[in-house]
């Protein structure tokens, strides 16, 4: 049985900036719903590419710009 996506008929966009010097990449993703739809997002994406990630507000207590 599928499991009901609230997200399934969202479109993400991505953006991709390539450093030609270093194959650095800069990746900009638009289009989530909610922080929580990003959040899933991104944790999924970096668990699949078998990157080690942490979301920079687990790294330091920043304020937020509203």
């Amino acid at each position: 049985m599928a499991k009901d996506n609230k997200y399934s008929d969202t479109l993400i966009t991505a953006m991709v900036f390539m450093a030609e010097e270093t194959n650095g990449l800069v990746i900009h993703l638009n289009g989530f719903k909610d922080e929580r739809h990003a959040n899933r997002f991104v944790n999924k994406l970096m668990k699949n590419s078998g990157i080690n990630y942490s979301s920079i507000k687990d790294l330091f207590d920043l304020p937020t710009v509203h």
